[in-house]
């Protein structure tokens, strides 16, 4: 084996290579999740990113939805209720199993979004909300995908209340 600089040889040099596109891949993967959400929530490019049997569950006023059916079809009910939003995918952590088929992401949202009022469907409400995502992936045909999006709810507050007046709104 050709030894390249401390010790690491080229096949040792590919697989560090290959991690690291498979992080940035995964990364991706979740950023194109999130443009897929500001795009009025386009139910058949998320239902794209999951495997046929894939999970979506988010806590708070999410829900759980198994394969790409029931994705599409929360999707779609989504966009009526939330008709604008900006998902920013921050501070991602991202750990690829030793078999580089499956891997584990940790990610935060802030998400800014107009979402219709409780108390009256035609009035709307800005608000801003915080999740914590630990999501699972699957390498197929050498593309990854979501097996499950698991999102954790903090908070969703209406922008002129904030966070520490109305801690959870549901």
């Amino acid at each position: 084996m050709t030894t390249i600089t401390q010790g690491a040889t080229i096949e040792d040099l590919a697989a560090r290579l290959t991690r690291l596109e498979d992080v940035r891949a995964i990364e991706q993967l979740k950023y194109t999740y999130a443009g897929f959400c500001d795009n009025g929530y386009d139910p058949d490019g998320i239902a794209s990113l999951f495997v046929e049997d894939g999970r979506w569950v988010v806590d708070g006023e999410g829900g759980s939805m198994v394969g790409h059916e029931e994705i599409k079809a929360h999707f779609r009910a989504l966009s009526e209720k939330i008709t604008w939003a900006l998902h920013y995918m921050i501070a991602p952590r991202i750990e690829i199993a030793d078999d580089g088929q499956t891997a584990t992401g940790w990610f935060y949202l802030l998400c800014l979004c107009t979402i219709e009022s409780n108390d009256d469907p035609d009035d709307k409400d800005a608000v801003i909300l915080t999740v914590n995502y630990t999501d699972q992936f699957v390498k197929r045909d050498g593309r990854w995908y979501f097996q499950e999006l698991l999102g954790r709810t903090h908070q969703v507050s209406n922008w002129d209340q904030g966070w520490v007046k109305q801690q959870f709104r549901g």
